[in-house]
């Protein structure tokens, strides 16, 4: 059974904002200072946080360091939200971990759409007070890890 036009319409246009979104933003980290690369990520998780109406987004550098680890970046969430902490704590975030370290963008749009296996990350979502979330894994190039943000 095929889908109304209207939500096929609404899907394109849907796609077509968030694709809009992306080319913009890639235009304007062209000739930014370095002073202001800062700025301009948070003003573009923001934006990508309202058009996806998700509450939280991270960025995360991974670490060839021993043992591997996720330092925190950027981050875009709301005011009053408790604060993130600085680094992916594998026993509070396993399975989100597991995921940005094997180079996977985790989105969350609702914390029941947490596979079974995250248990302990729904759990720690929400102490802080986190109902959607986008998790990017950053390398720095020439970093021993092969995982980079997608």
């Amino acid at each position: 059974m095929q889908e109304p036009i209207e939500t096929t319409h609404a899907e394109l246009e849907e796609r077509l904002r968030f694709e809009t979104l992306l080319a913009e933003t890639s235009s304007r980290f062209v000739n930014v200072p370095a002073d202001q690369v800062d700025g301009e990520t948070e003003d573009a998780q923001r934006r990508i946080c309202e058009l996806l109406d998700l509450d939280r987004s991270t960025l995360w550098q991974v670490s060839g360091r021993e043992p591997v680890s996720l330092v925190l970046t950027h981050i875009y969430q709301p005011q009053g939200a408790p604060p993130t902490p600085g680094q992916m704590a594998e026993e509070l975030f396993p399975w989100s971990r597991q995921k940005m370290l094997a180079g996977e963008t985790v989105t969350i749009a609702k914390m029941s759409d947490l596979p079974p296996e995250a248990g302990r990350d729904r759990e720690s979502y929400r102490l802080f007070e986190t109902k959607s979330d986008v998790l990017v894994p950053l390398s720095v190039h020439g970093d021993s890890k092969q995982c980079r943000g997608r």
